[in-house]
């Protein structure tokens, strides 16, 4: 996850060494480590060490409230953490050694108690560009919650025959561009699980409302799909390498391409220009750009607009795609 944050771009990421750490992309730091949550109550030196164990597990991470903490599944418990970046003096080589960061844990919340809900917090989603306490988890056993972090308990949860069957990889808020935002868009999250279907849900009801399959194929890999911000295309990675798109107003499949040569493992959306960035197992990132203005639309197929209109069997140069090996 990135954000900007007033400052140089951040980037937060999660790791299976037990730890999420916080990257400087700009800046003086640019491409250095700033912090590392590594500790369940804090990074400096607590009293009794045995109240601040080693983080035994750290499976996804969050920025929340507008960058002003985060949020990290670390096992059956979602830690939520303040964190303060320090400036330092570049000049002065005792100071630079220093930590350029710190944090403390300011709340845990922890699954229910109760045999349905697993033993474990599996994907985490928030939306960082507003000021609100509403978390949502995924569990081990599939399991969707909707927490109250200021309340500290849980607001809703997903009915046993509407969950997936397999368990989830991707669970994200819908973040709509300023033009399509309402009461009824800011409430939309949506899932993609290794049973092969995604599904679009009403957080105000906790039900799916468009499920989305038969284009792409997820059995086994952790994939990350994305809602377009003006919420009419679905995109999401497939395990034989392609992207596909779907119509959220209907369901189907409006097209699809074979970028990777391996799992494609993930798709984002910018929220601006409608361009989609693919990464895959092949240590590739594909950059996939919107038709330029004025040209003539391909007869039949989709809906003007966006990426469903791109060829499907074009050269590199037509199909503005550009390859960046990892």
């Amino acid at each position: 996850h990135t954000t900007g944050g007033g400052g140089a771009p951040l980037l937060l990421t999660a790791s299976s060494d037990h730890t999420a750490r916080l990257w400087a992309l700009g800046g003086p730091h640019a491409g250095h480590e700033l912090l590392c949550f590594d500790r369940l109550r804090t990074n400096t030196r607590p009293a009794h060490r045995e109240e601040n164990p080693k983080l035994e597990q750290v499976q996804d991470a969050q920025f929340v409230c507008l960058d002003g903490a985060v949020v990290l599944a670390a096992g059956a418990r979602l830690g939520i953490y303040r964190y303060e970046l320090h400036v330092q003096d570049s000049g002065d080589d005792i100071k630079r050694l220093q930590r350029l960061g710190s944090y403390k844990c300011c709340g845990l919340l922890t699954l229910p108690r109760e045999p349905s809900a697993g033993h474990s917090i599996a994907v985490v989603a928030a939306n960082n560009s507003v000021l609100s306490g509403t978390l949502l988890v995924a569990s081990s056993s599939k399991r969707i919650y909707a927490w109250d972090a200021a309340a500290e308990k849980v607001l809703a949860r997903a009915e046993d025959s509407v969950l997936h069957t397999r368990p989830i990889t991707c669970l994200r808020l819908a973040q709509p561009h300023s033009e399509y935002q309402s009461a009824q868009s800011m409430d939309l999250f949506y899932t993609s699980a290794t049973d092969g279907t995604a599904k679009l849900w009403d957080l105000r009801v906790m039900q799916p409302c468009r499920v989305f399959e038969g284009g792409h194929v997820h059995g086994g890999q952790r994939l990350r799909s994305c809602l377009s911000p003006c919420l009419r295309y679905f995109c999401t990675p497939s395990e034989d390498g392609a992207v596909c798109v779907y119509d959220v107003r209907t369901g189907r499949v409006l097209g699809g391409r074979h970028a990777h040569r391996d799992v494609a493992s993930a798709v984002d959306l910018h929220p601006r220009t409608g361009s989609m960035a693919s990464g895959g197992f092949d240590g590739k990132v594909h950059f996939h750009r919107s038709p330029q203005p004025g040209k003539p639309p391909k007869a039949g197929g989709g809906p003007p607009g966006g990426i469903a209109e791109r060829k499907q069997k074009t050269t590199e140069r037509d199909s503005g795609i550009r390859e960046v090996e990892m």
